[in-house]
């Protein structure tokens, strides 16, 4: 459950100020949703506010439950500071043991022996194992998705998948991705953003042939960077 309280935002996304919210009050129940919009290059600073990732303007956003950082950004990935650095950080955080936290993630990703390495060094898909795995390490009652779910055929995939199911019962998740197929197997509603406002569809379906598609403008360049200048990816 994610209520929003006479929320206003209105943040850079790409350099440019843009209203995304004004005084909205809406009630998201448990469930599963697909983020859908005409603009989704608006979709990671909104899920920003509604994750608690970045505050906004004015309003207050409250959760029924731990909420997960957009999981699939990898902004926070980088730098001289290993792998075991960022695991750490995390599990102190959620109040985690440290060496459970490590083997979760060593379990799942596909070079393990990178972990005390610094990420600097590290190859692109070592980077997006690592912040797809980091992200099942705490349990969490909202799961939000900033991207598409890992997907290609890899033992990583397998494995994380099935986990991520695993901790998925019966709790709520919000997916932003442009892949129809993961929208369709993951959730069940569409979280409609039109008008600046937010609204539960149920025929998702037909939120998908309303709302065509397509790659925000960071998954077309494949950069990764943040869009807006405000907020963080870890959300701490």
């Amino acid at each position: 459950m994610i209520d929003l309280f006479d929320v206003s935002d209105a943040p850079l996304v790409f350099g440019e100020r843009v209203t995304l919210l004004t005084d909205e009050d809406f009630h998201l129940p448990p469930g599963r949703y697909a983020l859908m919009s005409q603009t989704p290059e608006w979709h990671r600073p909104l899920l920003d506010v509604l994750a608690g990732v970045r505050l906004p303007r004015r309003g207050r956003v409250v959760h029924g439950g731990a909420v997960s950082w957009p999981l699939g950004r990898q902004g926070f990935v980088r730098g001289r500071g290993t792998g075991l650095d960022i695991i750490n950080l995390v599990a102190s955080v959620h109040e985690l043991d440290v060496d459970m936290a490590a083997d979760v993630v060593t379990m799942l990703v596909s070079r393990p022996e990178l972990i005390d390495r610094p990420v600097e060094h590290w190859p692109q898909f070592a980077r997006i194992e690592f912040t797809f795995a980091l992200g099942l390490v705490p349990d969490f009652d909202i799961y939000v998705i900033d991207g598409s779910i890992p997907s290609e055929p890899s033992r990583f995939t397998r494995l994380w998948q099935a986990l991520f199911e695993e901790r998925l019962v019966g709790k709520t998740l919000i997916l932003a991705s442009y892949r129809q197929k993961q929208l369709l197997d993951y959730c069940a509603k569409a979280l409609v953003y039109d008008g600046g406002r937010f609204a539960v569809n149920d025929d998702l379906e037909a939120c998908i042939e309303r709302f065509p598609l397509r790659p925000s403008r960071e998954d077309s360049t494949g950069s990764g960077a943040t869009p807006g200048d405000d907020g963080g990816d870890l959300g701490f």
